[in-house]
């Protein structure tokens, strides 16, 4: 017998490809084109490998998204000089419903407004990055800078929309003074918001299977900020039974609804996309 005799090939690929691949012998060979083409070569799996698969992006890998991160830092960075005279009042605006002690401290001078204005543009970003993060687990998707850009533009147009209602609240229900007293509070926790919502934003932009606990995180600590706020309006307009009655409808119009509406929107525009 021939040492080219017919013989199983090793287990090399599965039991159904050794079954039915075999070496040909010198004898079963083709001779001419016609039985070159009729004889029937298969192939074994492992020639070909494995299929490739499109590997997901993660959005902190969108480069014109990272641009605006770090302008956005950039900003707070060129600021960071006057972030002592805004630490001086930060406390006192966010906590206390007393005039301060000294007359000029309750101006703000253009370096506050300067810091001031680079925190709430890191909020607004922040804001942005957490609740495109949220909807992309509704099952939309949305390319990372146009999905973070719209919703900061949201984030953006919600607080707007809080400065005008608590601006209009304060001047009809309570006096000037307390008025701005309570929006400077509004102001320092909006501040320190965007301070604690920088670190879990980031991070949900580099580790989306983190989603569900960063925004836990997230949700937690707009609670306490909102907690905060709420305790010092409180301590400005509650002054009889009456008044408690229009706290609570305050609550449910100024604070629950518009973010029920934030969202609905927010989902309603990424379908769109």
């Amino acid at each position: 017998m021939s040492k080219f005799a017919s013989t199983p090939i090793p287990a090399l690929t599965t039991a159904a490809d050794s079954a039915s691949l075999t070496l040909c012998s010198e004898a079963d060979a083709p001779w001419s084109a016609a039985d070159y083409q009729a004889t029937h070569i298969a192939r074994a799996n492992y020639v070909d490998g494995i299929a490739p698969v499109e590997r997901h992006q993660l959005p902190g890998y969108n480069s014109a998204l990272m641009t605006l991160l770090v302008g956005v830092f950039l900003i707070i960075a060129l600021n960071l000089r006057h972030y002592t005279t805004f630490l001086k009042t930060f406390t006192h605006n966010l906590f206390s419903v007393r005039r301060r002690a000294n007359m000029f401290d309750d101006n703000q001078t253009t370096n506050e407004a300067r810091v001031l204005i680079s925190l709430l543009i890191l909020l607004c970003l922040s804001e942005g990055i957490l609740l495109y993060t949220a909807i992309s687990r509704e099952g939309f998707s949305i390319n990372s800078f146009t999905g973070v850009g719209i919703f900061t533009a949201v984030a953006a147009a919600y607080y707007l929309f809080q400065t005008v209602a608590y601006s209009t609240v304060g001047y009809v229900f309570t006096t000037p003074r307390r008025a701005i007293t309570w929006m400077k509070g509004f102001n320092a926790s909006q501040a320190l918001l965007g301070i604690t919502l920088t670190l879990p934003a980031v991070a949900a932009l580099f580790n989306p299977g983190l989603a569900d606990e960063l925004l836990g995180v997230a949700a937690v600590l707009y609670l306490i900020a909102r907690l905060i706020f709420i305790s010092k309006g409180f301590r400005i307009f509650y002054n009889n039974s009456l008044a408690l009655i229009y706290f609570i409808l305050y609550l449910c119009s100024l604070e629950i609804i518009p973010l029920i509406i934030i969202y609905k929107a927010s989902v309603f525009a990424a379908s769109l996309l």
